[in-house]
């Protein structure tokens, strides 16, 4: 698959050699504490690299099953500066839920990551005729909800099908293709 862009953001698919990189983004990056562990994040703690692996298994990043879930690279100016995935498209709903995290603090709040996931919403409608969208961040990342806000989500009661919150006061945000 080729990359996909805009004038301010490409997206690359992830490869293997960038899982490494990938978690390095969410667990050690200067943005961590806005997303995982303590203080604020009692009740998501940080995944270990095997936590990460079990979630994350190689076809987010080779390719092979991209109904699965597959991960990109979100890339700025020749410079990568974080990941955005989408999980299991649900056949039946089609629907898939959308995580993103920057590298970096110094690239939060550019509408970078906004643009990133606007156009993976695009791509997934285009190619896979996924509708609608969720992300899933804790009501305490008020960035993140802004940012979702910006790329046309809304906040939501409708849990997706099998959905396992990752913070107690877990927000659930949709977007639909036609939003």
């Amino acid at each position: 698959m080729e990359s996909l862009a805009t004038k301010a953001v490409t997206l690359r698919p992830a490869t293997v050699h960038d899982k490494r990189v990938v978690y390095d983004w969410l667990a050690h990056s200067d943005l961590t504490s806005e997303m995982l562990g303590p203080p604020n994040y009692p009740d998501a703690p940080i995944p270990t690299w095997e936590e990460f692996n079990e979630d994350y298994v190689d076809h987010y990043f080779d390719g092979s099953q991209p109904h699965k879930g597959q991960c990109f690279i979100i890339i700025h100016h020749g410079q990568e500066i974080g990941q955005i995935n989408h999980n299991q498209i649900a056949i039946s709903s089609h629907s898939t839920e959308l995580d993103i995290w920057l590298a970096a603090r110094k690239f939060a709040g550019q509408g970078l990551g906004t643009e990133a996931v606007k156009m993976l919403c695009a791509f997934l409608d285009k190619t896979y005729n996924c509708k609608l969208f969720y992300m899933a961040p804790s009501r305490r990342n008020v960035h993140a909800i802004k940012a979702y806000a910006k790329a046309g989500f809304k906040e939501t009661d409708h849990l997706p099908y099998s959905f396992i919150p990752d913070y107690h006061d877990t927000v659930i945000m949709s977007k639909t293709s036609q939003e």
